[in-house]
């Protein structure tokens, strides 16, 4: 046989095993099941309550008994994980936070229905205190510029008021959220959390030294086996505004650029943080948000020591939503090749408010 000049290889033909369904799935390296999904859940106090989230089509906020309904639904459709949220009141809300530890508020509720009524799936707590603060910030301010006026004390539902600090200082660095005083607070909201009946405490603020905080003061209250889920790689990112309107959440003044990362760095600040949260305790990571952040997803995932998850946020499903309602992309295969992504980059599983809808497109 003489061979061609222009296919210098003609036994390999790269398309062989494209030809058919069978084939493909055949040699797949990347598979999604219900077990790679999390579902975000909003909760807030009240009963019969059900308010749709107008940024997040098909998601709402939901009262502790129509949760259940919703956990309840998502355990027989063979979802294995959820992670909640809660959403307070503006009068349940004070400059540190102190309904966070209100073994009533809608979290610990929720989980302690949940726990008693069997549901047959990993329970995951946000912790942070943005959604409790009045200034919308991540825990408890640290303001050097007001001396005369008392601090808020760390405990209890209501701290004292004080004067709000200006945008201007609070992006200068004077003033930001006390580093020691959140992660003390922290750790006494996990504990809290776990009496409830969480399985997975996940850090969202990254406040330095929250994990080995939190260890310790799960640890010291009985609960080692608790399983620590750090937002480890947290950016300062745009793609959070439908969350932050879904639980109220938004900054009164300021950003979170003094202490969520800054997207501009590379993938080494990436893998400080994820193993020096690892060194702590931490015995899962995660990188957030995912799709504007494979190459660090496929970083971070390589280096650690431990699984790593990503977070399809508010802001990439939205984008998805809208798209998909105008007929610009086909929803189903847009959303299941960005699942794929998040596998092939290292996501052992992935937070999204797509994980009901993947159960049905992935039993279809």
């Amino acid at each position: 046989m003489i061979l061609s000049m222009t296919h210098p290889h003609p036994y390999i033909h790269m398309r062989r095993l494209r030809r058919s369904d069978l084939l493909r799935d055949l040699v797949a390296e990347t598979h999604l099941s219900p077990a790679h999904f999390v579902a975000p859940l909003f909760v807030r106090r009240g009963e019969n309550l059900r308010r749709p989230i107008l940024s997040l089509p098909g998601q709402f906020q939901l009262s502790p008994d129509l949760a259940l309904d919703q956990l309840s639904e998502m355990a027989a459709r063979g979802l294995k994980a959820y992670i909640l949220f809660g959403v307070v009141d503006a009068d349940d809300k004070d400059e540190v936070g102190g309904h966070a530890h209100d073994p009533d508020n809608a979290v610990c509720t929720t989980l302690r229905l949940a726990r008693d009524a069997g549901i047959s799936m990993l329970a995951i707590t946000d912790l942070c205190y943005c959604e409790y603060t009045s200034h919308g910030h991540c825990g408890p301010l640290n303001n050097p510029l007001d001396e005369t006026v008392p601090r808020p004390r760390l405990s209890g539902r209501r701290g004292e008021k004080r004067r709000l600090p200006t945008a201007p200082a609070f992006k200068s660095g004077q003033i930001t959220v006390d580093n020691q005083a959140t992660i003390e607070l922290l750790a006494k909201q996990a504990v809290l959390h776990a009496q409830a009946g969480a399985d997975i405490i996940a850090p969202s603020g990254m406040m330095d030294h929250a994990v080995g905080a939190i260890r310790q003061g799960l640890d010291a209250a009985g609960f080692n086996d608790k399983v620590i889920l750090s937002y480890a790689v947290k950016y300062a990112s745009s793609f959070y505004g439908p969350f932050r309107e879904a639980t109220g959440t938004t900054p009164q003044f300021g950003d979170r650029r003094s202490y969520q990362m800054d997207f501009r760095r590379g993938s080494r600040e990436a893998i400080r943080e994820a193993m020096l949260d690892v060194q702590e305790g931490a015995d899962i990571v995660m990188v957030k948000p995912g799709l504007a952040y494979l190459d660090i997803l496929r970083c971070v995932s390589d280096a650690v020591p431990v699984p790593c998850a990503a977070y399809q946020v508010s802001g990439e499903y939205a984008m998805l939503k809208a798209a998909a309602a105008a007929g610009a992309i086909d929803e189903k295969q847009c959303v299941m090749e960005i699942m794929h992504a998040f596998r092939r980059a290292g996501a052992s599983f992935i937070l999204t408010y797509y994980a009901m809808q993947m159960i049905d497109w992935l039993s279809e």
